[in-house]
C-alpha cells in the first residue's frame, strides 16, 4: 500500500486497459480488468476502469456495482463520484446524480468534471439560474472550456426569450412608445415599468426627464441584465431595478423613500392582448402600487379579427387525408391556434375587419364584457379556414400601434414586426359565399381569449 492508502497499481496494465476502452474493445477491457482484480482486488483504479468499460458497453447496473467498489477502496477520489453521478444521470435519477457531483466537489471544489456534472444536472432539473452560475464558474476557472461556453450560451438562450431581440429592434414600436412617454412625463413623474425586460422603456422614461423610474422584472437573468445595461448607459442613479414581479412589490420597502408612481408603462402583451396578464397587472398596479390618478401607457387596446382563407396555414395545424389514408383523428391533438408573421401571411380576407374586445387599462377590474356575440358577414366566396386576430394598442390619444397582418393590402406604418398574429383554425373548414353570416362567440376570463365559430348551415360550433 502506498502513502495515500491505495494499493500499488500496475500503471502499464491500467494504461493498456484504458487503451482498449478508447478503441471500443470493451469485452477485452472487461476481461483484463477482472484478471487484474484477481491479483489486486483493492485496486480502485481497476474497479473504475471496469465501470467505464461496462458502462460503455451498456451494462449500467454492473458498472454501478464496480464504481461502488472503487469508491469503497478510495472514497477520496472525486473522479469515481463523478462517474457514479454520470451513471445516475443516464438513468434520469437527477437527485442521485446531483448528490454524487456534490460529494466530488466537497473533496475538490474546483473539480471541472464535477462542475460540469452539477451544471448539467441543475439544467435537467430546470434550475437554469443555478446551472448558469455553475457554467460561469467553470469559464472563470478555465477560459478555454468550449463546452462550458456553449452550455452558457444555450442556458442564456433559455433564460432570455428570443423575442426580446426583435422587440428591442422594432423601430415603430420603440418610436411610438418613446413619443408617448415624452408627452406624458415631466420632472415630477415617477414611472413604474412593469415587465421591464432589458430596461429599454425605463431608459426612455429617464431620458424623457422623469424624476425617477422603478423597473420591475420577474426573470432574474433579465433583471441582472437590465441593471448592467442601465449602468452601461449611465442611468443607474435614475432607475431602480426590482428583480420581482409587480404582484410581489411592497411599496413600503421596495420603492425609494417617499416615492409612488404616477405613471405606469408596460409592454406585456401577446396577440390576444391579455395573454401575458396585462389586465391583472395594470389593475394591481393602479390600486396597490401607484398614486391616485396615475396615467397608464398604453391606455387602451382592441382585439381585432377577420375571417380568412389560407390552406397553407390550415395545414400547419390541422390534418385531413394523406396518401389515401384518413388522418383526421389527429385533429384531436391540434393546436388551438397557429402563429403567423404578417409579412409571411399567406391568405386572403373573407370579411371586413371586426372588433372582438376592447380593453381599458385605466378602468376598474369589474368593467368590460367577458362574452361577445358577433355576426360577421362574408364578403368574398371561398373556404373559411379560420379567424385571424391581432391587437391594436392605443398608447395615448394620439399614438396607435396596429398589428394587422398583410392580407394583400400591405401593413400600416405603425405595424410592429415583433408581435405575431394568431389564427384560430376551423376543423372542418367552412365553404362560404358573399352575404352569408358567420356567428362567433368570443369569451375572455381576463387571462385568455377563446373563440367559438358556428357553422352557418348546421348552427353547430366548429371543433
Amino acid at each position: 500500500m502506498n502513502e495515500r492508502g491505495r494499493w500499488d497499481e500496475d500503471t502499464s496494465a491500467l494504461d493498456a486497459i484504458a487503451g482498449l476502452i478508447a478503441a471500443a474493445d470493451y469485452d477485452a477491457a472487461i476481461a483484463r480488468c477482472r484478471l487484474q482484480l484477481e491479483a489486486a482486488p483493492q485496486c480502485a483504479a481497476t474497479w473504475g476502469l471496469l465501470a467505464s468499460a461496462l458502462a460503455a458497453g451498456g451494462d449500467i447496473n454492473e458498472a454501478g456495482k464496480s464504481l461502488a467498489r472503487a469508491i469503497a477502496c478510495d472514497p477520496g477520489e472525486p473522479a469515481y463520484h463523478v462517474q457514479m453521478g454520470e451513471l445516475y444521470a443516464r438513468l434520469q435519477r437527477a437527485s442521485d446524480a446531483a448528490a454524487c457531483f456534490e460529494r466530488a466537489l466537497a473533496l475538490v471544489p474546483e473539480h471541472l468534471p464535477a462542475l460540469h456534472g452539477r451544471a448539467n444536472t441543475l439544467w435537467a432539473q430546470g434550475d437554469l439560474v443555478a446551472a448558469r452560475q455553475t457554467c460561469q464558474r467553470i469559464v472563470s476557472l478555465r477560459g478555454d472550456d468550449a463546452f462550458a461556453e456553449r452550455n452558457l450560451r444555450l442556458i442564456n438562450g433559455r433564460l432570455v426569450e428570443r423575442w426580446h431581440f426583435p422587440m428591442v429592434s422594432d423601430g415603430p414600436r420603440n418610436a411610438q412608445y418613446e413619443q408617448a412617454l415624452c408627452a406624458a412625463i415631466d420632472r415630477d413623474s415617477v414611472v413604474l415599468d412593469i415587465g421591464a425586460g432589458t430596461g429599454l422603456l425605463s431608459m426612455m422614461a429617464a431620458r424623457a426627464g422623469a424624476h425617477h423610474v422603478i423597473a420591475c422584472e420577474s426573470n432574474p437573468a433579465m433583471a441582472e441584465l437590465a441593471r448592467e445595461i442601465i449602468a452601461h448607459n449611465g442611468l443607474s442613479d435614475k432607475i431602480t431595478v426590482l428583480g420581482k414581479p409587480s404582484f410581489q412589490i411592497d411599496p413600503q420597502t421596495d420603492f425609494p423613500a417617499g416615492l409612488r408612481p404616477n405613471l405606469i408603462v408596460a409592454e406585456i402583451f401577446d396577440a390576444t392582448v391579455i395573454g401575458e396578464g396585462a389586465l391583472a397587472s395594470f389593475a394591481h398596479a393602479r390600486t396597490r402600487l401607484a398614486a391616485d390618478g396615475a396615467r397608464i401607457v398604453p391606455a387602451r387596446a382592441r382585439l381585432h379579427g377577420v375571417l380568412i382563407e389560407s390552406d397553407t396555414l390550415w395545414r400547419e395545424g390541422a390534418a385531413d387525408h394523406a396518401c389515401g389514408f384518413d388522418l383526421r383523428m389527429l385533429n384531436r391533438y391540434r393546436p388551438d391556434c397557429v402563429g403567423v408573421e404578417a409579412h409571411g401571411f399567406q391568405g386572403v380576407a373573407l370579411s371586413s375587419d371586426f372588433a372582438i374586445f376592447d380593453f381599458d387599462f385605466s378602468a376598474d377590474a369589474a368593467t368590460g364584457a367577458a362574452v361577445a356575440e358577433l355576426e360577421i358577414e362574408v364578403t368574398r366566396a371561398g373556404v373559411c379556414h379560420g379567424v385571424a386576430y391581432w391587437m391594436q394598442l392605443q398608447l395615448d390619444d394620439e399614438r396607435v400601434l396596429d398589428n394587422r397582418p398583410d392580407l394583400g393590402e400591405g401593413v400600416s406604418a405603425m405595424y410592429c414586426a415583433h408581435w405575431h398574429q394568431m389564427v384560430r383554425l376551423l376543423v372542418p373548414a367552412i365553404a362560404v359565399q358573399p352575404g352569408m353570416r358567420i356567428r362567433i362567440r368570443a369569451q375572455h376570463n381576463r387571462h385568455a381569449v377563446a373563440l367559438s365559430v358556428f357553422d352557418p348551415v348546421t348552427g353547430l360550433p366548429g371543433c
